[in-house]
């Protein structure tokens, strides 16, 4: 079964970080796959009233599409309920599949986001 929870711990968040491949952020939240096995990370923050996804990055060795897009929802609905209205992509912050499947769109400055009221139809 698949779960999607918050790493607690710092020292575990910069641990799985360095197993992924990603820039670990002290000031980010991280929440972490699992289905038995470690699938990825999803390292986020909030400034100035948006959520930013800083990566959302794979496990070695691991291929799991749906897991990872559940992982980035489960993050965008914790930025809604927390009052965020938007929410943006950083650079290269995830493989373009996932990124293609993410719900986020390319503006016209090129930066990749999403209205998160109008993503959960204004429910809370």
């Amino acid at each position: 079964m698949l779960t999607v929870l918050p790493i607690q711990s710092k020292d575990e968040q910069k641990e799985l970080c360095s197993l992924c491949g990603a820039e670990y952020d002290i000031e980010s939240f991280c929440y972490r796959a699992d289905d038995g096995d470690f699938i990825g990370i999803c390292q986020f923050k909030f400034e100035n009233g948006i959520g930013y996804i800083k990566n959302l990055s794979y496990a070695p060795n691991m291929d799991d599409t749906e897991a990872m897009i559940i992982m980035l929802r489960a993050t965008m609905s914790f930025m809604h309920r927390c009052g965020l209205e938007t929410s943006v992509l950083e650079n290269d912050c995830m493989p373009e599949n996932l990124r293609n499947m993410s719900g986020y769109i390319k503006n016209s400055d090129g930066i990749y986001s999403v209205d998160l009221k109008k993503f959960y139809g204004h429910c809370h």
